[in-house]
């Protein structure tokens, strides 16, 4: 008989109808291989790096790769040129396998282009955060190591400001201020002109060595780059579509409808509403290159431009954040008609606020929606829940996704009781390998072959985890994720202010909003609108404060000296009174 506890069993079990897929000599299978010396799961018979996934994609010649404002090319014109750049990259600029390559770009064609060039080549895309400001980019480009940077005419021209004179070699999309420096930079669009004869054929790289680094700040208050593998792409790439199928088929049960061929989530194309250099960006993307589907690449978030693609191409699939269905149902354009075109919305950001549950429930009744729980260190999947049982459990982000093994720990390692909290620790073939450059917060985030989410969850009888609170102090608003140790590290070099604490209050629309209190000099000169502007010139504007508290009195301390944040939350928030 087994010893492990009621909690240990509960944790592991899976989405039933997701079980009754997988198996032997079904057409999802799981087998075993081994990460970077550790036992894992992938699915069997798929891509294991990013090689395999782009060789699929080379099936799909003819097909529409990406439209962008108008403009579009095929799978064949779009890897003509990537082959073009990755010859260049090769030859011109010395990239190798494992040279870090920065792409900072709005979304556009070129961010895509760029990402398939360096990854072919066996090159890592350091994807920076393209919405900072200078000092967050330079930071981001300098800790990885970044000899190339790939950059819009925009952010080159926000970087060549602050460094007039880089170490790295420049790659510009667009007309630059800063003149290109003869034999070291060049032109996006010369050196993407396809060549004639060249063939795109990317090199098989091992599916345990580096690929892309995506940046998340921890409680340093700085960027971290995790570094992201080939296996753990190729992997959650895999689970991803998985997943689409598995939604789809609960679909079917639940509605009683089939669902048509061009509807199905191996069919439909990709809308990426969302920024690129994140996970909910990148993934659908290289997930919509696996399968052949045209991406469809958006600007920043707009209802409007949401309501044009269903009316335009027929968009029946949405990745939201709670904030995007707020603009869509407040806008006039979201009639009955125009809603019930829309099958299937996947939230990923944040719970649902139980009012918008109940608008959901009323205005798109045909729609299935699902969440999912995942992180940047873990390539996107952990947990995943649908249909009807995510409507009854609206804060619950699911159960363990396929190949993915879930903990929950106490604080001194041990397991917590069915529906006591405790820190979700995940152990998957998509774990990042390491943050780059910083052994140290690697060692606390990677203990033996499982990762430290920092997250607090629960899970139920049904193997249905709920994430209840974080460890770290994340404010997530809009779908953004803002850390606040990088924020009150800004907030601190304000002339006048003694000490600053972040933190994020519940708001209808955006989830949460950031808000700040700040201790400051009683003769000090400290404003509101002050702290705001000097937010502004140092951090994204979306880590900006939305509303400011100055006070005199010091912030309340644990007996070790540090502030007690959870003391100094409770009072704000009229808690334990």
């Amino acid at each position: 008989m087994s010893s492990a506890s009621p909690a240990a069993f509960r944790a592991n079990l899976r989405d039933p109808l997701a079980m009754q897929m997988i198996g032997p000599g079904k057409a999802w299978e799981l087998e075993p291989v081994m990460v970077r010396g550790r036992a894992q799961q992938v699915f069997k018979g798929l891509p294991r790096n990013l090689a395999g996934i782009f060789r699929r994609s080379l099936a799909f010649a003819d097909r529409q790769m990406i439209v962008h404002q108008g403009e579009s090319f095929t799978y064949a014109e779009g890897f003509a040129r990537a082959a073009a750049l990755g010859r260049a990259l090769r030859v011109d600029f010395g990239v190798q396998p494992g040279t870090k390559v920065a792409v900072i770009a709005s979304n556009s064609p070129e961010w895509i282009l760029s990402l398939i060039a360096v990854t072919s080549i066996g090159g890592i895309a350091a994807l920076v955060h393209s919405r900072g400001v200078a000092e967050e980019m330079l930071l981001a480009i300098e800790r990885v190591g970044c000899s190339v940077v790939i950059a819009d005419a925009v952010r080159d021209d926000s970087l060549s400001a602050a460094r007039p004179d880089p170490a790295w070699q420049r790659i510009v999309i667009g007309e630059p201020k800063c003149p290109l420096r003869t034999g070291r930079d060049a032109d996006f669009a010369a050196l993407t002109a396809p060549v004639p004869g060249l063939k795109f054929e990317p090199i098989d790289i091992d599916p345990d060595e580096g690929a892309v680094i995506l940046f998340t700040s921890g409680t340093t208050g700085f960027p971290k780059g995790a570094l992201l593998s080939h296996g753990a792409l190729a992997a959650s790439i895999a689970v991803a579509t998985f997943m689409g199928v598995l939604y789809d088929t609960r679909y079917e049960e639940e509605s009683g409808e089939k669902l048509p061929d061009h509807q199905r989530a191996m069919a439909t194309p990709a809308v990426i509403l969302g920024p690129m250099f994140h996970l909910g960006g990148i993934m659908p993307s290289l997930r919509a290159l696996s399968l052949g589907t045209t991406l469809h690449i958006m600007g920043k978030w707009n209802a409007e431009i949401a309501f044009d693609m269903i009316e335009q191409i027929g968009m029946t699939r949405l990745n939201f954040v709670p904030a995007m269905l707020f603009d869509m149902f407040a806008s006039p354009r979201a009639t009955p008609e125009l809603l019930a075109q829309v099958r299937y919305m996947a939230n990923g950001a944040a719970p649902l606020d139980l009012a918008l549950v109940e608008q959901i429930k009323a205005r798109m009744p045909h729609c299935q929606l699902s969440n999912g729980y995942g992180q940047t260190e873990g390539t996107a999947w952990t947990c995943g829940i649908s249909g009807n049982v995510y409507l009854e459990h609206p804060a619950a982000c699911g159960w363990a996704a396929p190949s993915v093994q879930v903990q929950l720990r106490r604080d001194d390692g041990s397991e917590p009781a069915i529906g006591e909290p405790g820190e979700l620790w995940y152990s998957s073939p998509m774990m990042m390998n390491e943050y780059v450059g910083d052994p140290k917060a690697t060692a606390e985030t990677l203990v033996d072959g499982w990762l430290a989410s920092g997250d607090i969850a629960t899970v139920d009888e049904r193997g249905i985890f709920t994430i209840v609170d974080r460890k770290k102090n994340m404010v997530i608003s809009g779908g953004e994720n803002i850390y606040c140790a990088e924020v009150e590290r800004v907030l601190a070099t304000y002339p006048g202010v003694r000490e600053a604490i972040a933190y994020g209050l519940p708001d209808p629309r955006m989830g949460e909003k950031l808000a700040a209190t700040l201790v400051v000099a009683p003769e000090a000169d400290v404003s509101d609108e002050g702290i705001k502007a000097h937010c502004r010139e140092h951090l994204a504007i979306y880590k900006v404060p939305r509303e400011v508290a100055l006070i005199t009195e010091p912030l309340p301390r644990t007996a070790s000296g540090k502030v007690d944040r959870g003391t100094f939350l409770k009072s704000i928030r009229g808690e334990g009174r």
